[in-house]
């Protein structure tokens, strides 16, 4: 091995540490828990698929994940749907001065505390609450409440999300040159060839990178649905929470999430490669 070669191995060798220390070996152990019967970590016993069979045996995993993902695709969509407008308003519309105080209004909630941002917004959703008092003023029963529902679940996750959206549209936005869009509108070109042919194309890889952060978390999210939805909000995140806080069972926990980070790595992919081949069409 020549002495460049050694110098860059050593120069790679932290990062590879780190990600065989944080990455590859939870992974390791998480699929070799998930063939453990029980809470016991101790490996004395014999290793089977015992804990993935019960899981399609017991039929939860399958409606809750469908569930799941229909909730995390509902809240990606609509982010995707509100996220360009805002953020093309701020890159190309609001003027230098006011776009610092935009974005600080829209990162503000994230200073807050998960458990202070959920309880504020179902405070905001309960019967009598504010949002419900002012639709009362237009004939709704103030005294009804969407709480405890997927219709709250999903209003809590979209309100949590949504910065993410808008924050990678906006920084990839902001890199367009003003000059290409002033060109097509020269050239005759309305708003939507703008946006299909010119905008969505240089911003795909930030929508990917956005779709990723809100569809993944929100697919496997359980805090919000147990507090804000109760029993009829349940996603598959409260089920795999439930296997290790309140049944134990740590080895079929395990295999949920084994089954769970399949399912996500594969869609991952999978739009990964659409949004290449809309990128490649386009250009």
């Amino acid at each position: 091995m020549t002495k460049s070669k050694l110098k860059t191995w050593l120069l790679m060798l932290p990062g590879a540490g780190t990600l065989l220390l944080l990455v590859l070996l939870p992974l390791s152990l998480l699929l070799l828990f998930s063939l453990i019967t029980g809470n016991q970590i101790s490996l004395s016993g014999s290793l089977s698929f015992r804990n993935y069979t019960n899981i399609f045996a017991r039929g939860l995993f399958g409606p809750l994940m469908l569930k799941s993902l229909r909730m995390a695709f509902f809240v990606t969509f609509s982010s995707i749907v509100i996220g360009y407008p805002v953020a093309y308003g701020l890159a190309k519309v609001v003027r230098p001065k006011w776009r610092n105080f935009l974005l600080i209004m829209i990162i503000i909630p994230f200073f807050t505390s998960q458990l202070l941002l959920i309880y504020s917004l179902m405070v905001m959703l309960q019967s009598q609450g504010p949002i419900m008092s002012f639709l009362g003023l237009f004939g709704v029963d103030s005294t009804r409440s969407i709480l405890y529902s997927n219709a709250a679940v999903f209003l809590v996750l979209f309100y949590q999300f949504l910065p993410y959206m808008v924050l990678v549209l906006y920084s990839s936005l902001l890199k367009i040159d003003d000059n290409i869009i002033f060109a097509a509108k020269s050239m005759g070109a309305g708003r939507v060839r703008i946006f299909l042919d010119i905008i969505l194309p240089l911003t795909s890889p930030a929508l990917l990178s956005g779709i990723v952060l809100v569809f993944i978390p929100v697919a496997g999210s359980f805090v919000e649905s147990n507090l804000a939805g109760g029993t009829k909000g349940m996603l598959i995140g409260s089920l795999i929470d439930s296997n290790f806080s309140v049944s134990l069972n740590m080895g079929r926990g395990c295999a949920l999430c084994v089954l769970f980070l399949l399912i996500m790595s594969v869609l991952t992919f999978l739009l990964q490669r659409a949004i290449r081949y809309i990128e490649r069409r386009r250009l």
